[in-house]
Order: structure tokens, then sequence, then C-alpha cells
């Protein structure tokens, strides 16, 4: 139920086509942090786009938000709930490769362009096979693999003083191995044994399929008379298969010390949606906006499950925001209440720390603007519930678990922010923010890697705990993202851009969000405490560009839950940092046009040849070469 705001991750691909086709992929929702999408290592980089609106953050009570394809795409793909500004051209094709047979393929057609109708397709490829990321000797051979498949149907139709209907339809296909596997029972096993090469385990492999379909009707839009929309849709997402490292195949020798596989898990989401909004005057306003959302989840019956993953229940989800708008020159009011209903959320487990969802949530939908000539002012009292999805967790780790171990929606009684915004003036502009938000029931991820290579072992970085069995074993992995905790911080933030024209465009952010266990502004699994994107470029004549481009991720740490005598205690002193290398990328490239319609391009992207992981046990490719041809028709 909230908008993930991935910070734009650098790059320079291509340029000419990005300019004219990036989609702007517009995902509403009401509980909004700023969240960095992890999946970046195997994809091509779009350009740094930086949103110095007077409102950086926009909360409008739409459906779960989720992209079909990984963050890094020049072309992304149709998402759910996204929105389509069209180019003047109908027709776009590009194609890239690079080094590690990291590939890129985006097209697109609209074979219907009109004033009242459109109707097109789009479709995306990106994939990588060949980097080795050396885990350890026994593993050695192992190389990543990812293919992530995108297609789009898409259209709309304007009835004329009716209103108009869109529509589309979007699947997405990902097969990808779990590239950082190298486990531990089985290097001690081999110490013992001195077993052969043969035996070496294989990485697991997934399948993800991810398909939606959605409707939206609209109304003509008034200031005098009552306005509508409605929607509807249903999104189904679902993994292959989960592997459990504590069970083995001891008794199949070609498959000798491999996780135990069963079914992964498979969700769907039907989701209703609608806004109503009636004009008191000129300058005021009531509406209501209504979402609702209904999660299925398929059980899994395979042999050993129950003992191995919890089945979620079936449940839902309503919320309803009423509020009061009022405009008057360059101010904005509006003063709202954002009511949620749950029904059957979360674990119903008296016995442990899981519990229901409470029935009732209330959070406030407030916002107060105000435009004064080139400096604007902001203050949001917002906050909500967030569905936890498979869909959703997925927008912050690619490589999760496949099945959930909670389904209790993160709620946020608060989510507040002010700031002022400068400009643009003379080409420049900048802004600072400040942001409080508080969490409560949080979830711990980014571990599944790390259980399917440690299990029973304690993976470094982490202090061992000991049961009443006196086994040295791993704090709380949260594979199954099952374990919650609260959480509240801060969030300083300032920006700033330069546009001299064809001279060159400068464009910088940065912000300051504390972390320390409980205490942090929840930024993705990572939580870096500083996080800063600075890009530049250059257009020497019209055909040429040139762009250089920074990211840094610092002070990262990615968080677990204690375990003691075989208790899961979730207060701040359960929850343990492991330390990750800060992130810092730099990038270049440039691109040519040779034609009106066609362009070439180059990029060199990681050029410090940084290996960090970006979750433990999944380090990043190095430096990446590559190039690609775009055209437009």
């Amino acid at each position: 139920m909230r908008k993930y705001l991935a910070i734009s991750l650098i790059g320079a691909s291509a340029f000419a086509t990005s300019a004219q086709f990036n989609q702007s992929i517009s995902v509403d929702g009401k509980y909004v942090p700023e969240i960095f999408r992890l999946d970046r290592i195997n994809t091509f980089p779009r350009q740094v786009k930086f949103s110095l609106d007077a409102n950086p953050l926009n909360y409008d009570g739409k459906s779960v938000p989720a992209s079909f394809a990984p963050t890094l795409l020049p072309m992304p793909a149709t998402s759910w709930n996204a929105s389509h500004d069209f180019s003047e051209s109908r027709g776009y094709l590009e194609l890239g490769a690079g080094s590690w047979l990291n590939s890129t393929l985006s097209a697109g057609y609209r074979f219907i362009d009109n004033k009242e109708t459109s109707l097109g397709f789009r479709l995306q490829h990106n994939s990588t096979s060949l980097w080795k990321p050396n885990m350890s000797d026994f593993m050695k051979d192992t190389r990543m693999y990812r293919y992530d498949e995108s297609l789009g149907i898409y259209g709309t139709h304007n009835f004329d003083g009716i209103g108009k209907l869109t529509g589309a339809v979007d699947w997405h296909i990902g097969n990808f191995n779990y590239y950082g596997y190298a486990p531990q029972f089985y290097k001690f096993v081999n110490t013992v044994f001195d077993l052969d090469k043969e035996t070496a385990p294989k990485a697991p492999t997934q399948t993800l399929n991810d398909l939606a379909v959605r409707f939206l009707w609209e109304s003509p839009a008034s200031e005098d008379n009552l306005s509508w929309n409605a929607g509807a849709g249903v999104r189904y997402f679902g993994y292959r298969s989960y592997y459990a490292p504590d069970l083995k195949n001891f008794g199949n020798t070609s498959s000798f010390m491999e996780p135990q596989r069963i079914s992964g898990a498979r969700e769907t989401d039907i989701n209703i949606n609608g806004t109503l909004k009636l004009p008191m005057s000129g300058t005021s306003s009531f509406g209501v906006d209504l979402n609702a959302d209904i999660l299925l989840y398929a059980n899994n019956d395979t042999p050993q499950a129950e003992n191995l993953i919890w089945n979620p229940d079936n449940y839902g989800l309503v919320t309803i925001t009423p509020y009061y708008r009022f405009t008057r020159d360059r101010l904005l009011v509006h003063i709202g209440a954002d009511i949620d209903l749950a029904f059957n959320a979360g674990r119903k487990d008296e016995a442990s720390n899981y519990s229901r969802y409470g029935f009732l949530h209330v959070a406030p939908d407030i916002k107060l603007d105000y435009l004064a000539g080139p400096v604007s002012f902001y203050l949001h009292a917002l906050g909500g519930s967030q569905l936890h999805t498979l869909a959703s967790n997925y927008e912050l780790d690619y490589y999760q678990s496949p099945c959930l171990g909670n389904t209790r929606p993160v709620y946020s009684p608060l989510d507040g922010s002010l700031g002022v915004n400068f400009g643009p003036f003379s080409g420049f502009s900048a802004g600072v923010d400040f942001a409080f938000r508080v969490s409560r029931g949080e979830y711990v991820g980014g571990w599944y890697q790390t259980y399917l290579n440690y299990e029973k072992w304690t993976a470094p970085g982490l202090p061992a705990t000991i049961f009443e069995d006196n086994l040295n074993r791993p704090l709380s992995y949260d594979y199954n993202n099952a374990d919650t905790y609260n959480l509240s911080g801060i969030s300083i933030g300032a920006r700033a851009s330069y546009d001299a024209g064809k001279i060159f465009k400068i464009e910088a952010k940065g912000n300051y969000q504390p972390q320390n266990g409980t205490k942090g502004y929840f930024n993705g699994y990572d939580r870096p405490r500083w996080t800063a994107n600075v890009a530049a470029e250059t257009n020497p004549w019209k055909t040429l560009k040139f762009k250089v481009a920074y990211e840094y991720r610092g002070v990262r740490n990615v968080y677990a839950m204690g375990a003691y005598s075989g208790a899961l205690i979730s207060d701040s002193q359960a929850l343990m940092p492991c330390r990750l290398p800060d992130l810092t990328y730099l990038n270049i490239g440039a691109s040519y046009g040779i034609s009106r319609n066609c362009s070439i391009w180059l990029q060199a992207d990681n050029i410090l040849n940084r290996h960090d992981e970006i979750r433990p046990m999944l380090p990043t490719q190095g430096v990446r070469i590559a190039g690609g041809l775009s055209l437009t028709f």
C-alpha cells in the first residue's frame, strides 16, 4: 500500500531513447518510504533523475506497488498502477550488450495512436550469465545467471463527455540462481571426509511469475461537478521452489547434501479502488478515497512442508480516506484521515510473539503547501498501513525468501516531513527537507542467501547464540520475513541542481539518516546512514552527450533478530547488526545521434571495480562495459 520511491540508480544507458521513451512510473500509496532497490547487479542503468517538486511524496491510496522488471532497465516494463507518458514516435527498439554477457532489449509499438484511442505493447529483456562471484574454492565454477522477461499490453479510450477507460495486462517471468551459494555444512563435511569435486552441490535455481490485469475508469475532470474514478485489478505473484538446507537429500548420491526443495509461495491480490470528489466552491472540495485488497494464498501440500514453512491465511485490508481540500492563491490545505480495516491479517499464534493485525488503524492524511514565488514550503503529516506481501518484498529484495513467514502489515502512525524548495531561477534549483517516521512491525529481511549457506552455523559479523542443547546456532536470519520490530527515526536531506543548457547540467542529492537498531529511518534492508547521488552531463553539440554519475551508500547494516533458549525475543537488545561494506559506484557514458531516429551509446559502470556485497553473501559485479543501438520509428 505504499509507493516505493526507489532512488534512481546511476548510469548513462541509452540517452537518446531514454529521453524520449522513459516511462513515468507512478505508483501511488499511503505510506511512502524512500527505498533503494537492491537488484542492481545485472542490468543496464537508466539516467539519474531527481524530483525537485515542492511535494516530494505522493499519498493517494492505491494498491500494492510493484515493478515487473529490475530497477535498472533503460525502458522499465509496465508496472502495477503505472502511468504512461508517450513519445511522439509510435515505436522504439533498443539493443545492448556488454561484459559478463549482460544484455538488454527494449521494444514497443502503439498500433493505435489518436486523440481518442491508444493501443500498444511493450517488451523488455535483461540477462546476465557469465560472471563468477568466487564465493569459495569448492564453488569456484558457479556463475551468476539471471533472466528477466517482461511483456505488457496497454490501451486507453476516451468516451467523449463520458469518461476514459484504461486497461493493461502485464507479465514478468524471472529465472535466476542463488549465485552466492557456498554452504558451510558442505565445507565442514568435505574437510572431514575429503569429498571429490563431483559431490559439490549446485547453486539452487528459482523461477518467479508475476502476472497482472487491471482496468480504470475516470470521469471527466470538473471543478463544478462531482468527479470520480473506479479501478479493479488482479495480480498473481509466485515462486517455483523453496529450499530448506536443514533437510538434505542424503539418500540421493547425485544431489548429496543439497537442500530439500518444496513448492514456493503463490499469492493472488484482488484489488478494488476508487475516488470521489465533490467541489463545494471554486476553492474547496470534499473527497474520499477507497482501496481494498484481498490476498489469497495457495497452501503448500508438499510432504514435510508443514514442518518447514507457515502457510499464510487469506486476508483483506480496506482503506477509507476522507478528506477536505482548500486552495487559495498559492496555498494548499489538505486535511484527512486514513482509516484501515484489516480482516484475518497476520499470524494467529498465541504461543509465540506473532499475533493477528488489529482490526482498526487510523493515521493522519494532512498536507500544507505554500508557494511564494521561487520559494515553496510544505508540511505533511501522513501514515497508514503497508501490505506485507511477496510482491512488496520483491521491491526490496529480488533474492528474498520464496515464502512468507507473516502477513502482518506494517503500520505507520506518523510519517511526517517538512521542507523548503528554491527555484528554478537562472537555471538553479535547491531544497532541504526534514522527515520523521514511526513504523510498527517493520520486517527483518535480506537473509535468505545467508540461511542457504549457514543454516545451523553462525555467519561472519554476527555473534553466536547458545541454545539449550549447547549448539552454536546463528541468529534468527529472517528467511521467512516473520520477525518484526518497531522503528522510529529522522531523515535530513538536501538537493540541488544547475542547468547551464548545452554546456553542462549537474544534479545532486544527499541524505543523513542515523541508524542504530530500532532507532532509524527505514530506507531498505541495508539501512545506510549516508546516501548521496551526483550526476553531471554535457552536450557539446546536438548529437553528442557525455555523462558521469556517482552513488554512495555508507555505514550500512543488515539486522537479525536474536534467539535465546530457542525462543525469539523481539526487543531492542535482540536486534543484532551485521556490518556491510559501503557501496560506491562511479559510472560514465556517452551517446551519439547518427540520425534523428538512430543513436548509439557506450557506458562503463562501477569503474572503481568494487565487488561489495549488496546483501550478505551477494557481491556485485566489477567493472561493466556495454554498448548499444537505439532506434525510434
